[in-house]
């Protein structure tokens, strides 16, 4: 039973310790994404990563982080921006 129990909590840290570390990426991702944005010269590729940054805001607001992280990536390969992930 106490391995058992070590086990769930040793899960739960996980689980909590990755959740976290993927809150605190959303904005850095978004941050970027707004940042790089600008110099996107193909103003149809511009816009349809806009609205898939603010959906990734949009998310990020609603506490699912991991499919915020996944349209922020797909915001950026929308826009042709490579993304610095936090390590």
């Amino acid at each position: 039973m106490k391995k058992m129990m070590a086990g769930l909590a040793f899960g739960m840290a996980i689980v909590v310790g990755g959740g976290m570390a993927a809150a605190n990426t959303c904005p850095l991702l978004i941050k970027q994404l707004r940042a790089d944005l600008p110099q996107v010269k193909d103003k149809a590729k511009r816009s349809e990563a806009k609205k898939l940054t603010d959906e990734c805001e949009k998310l990020h607001k609603e506490g699912k982080h991991a499919e915020s992280v996944a349209k922020c990536e797909e915001a950026a390969t929308v826009a042709g921006i490579k993304l610095e992930m936090k390590k």
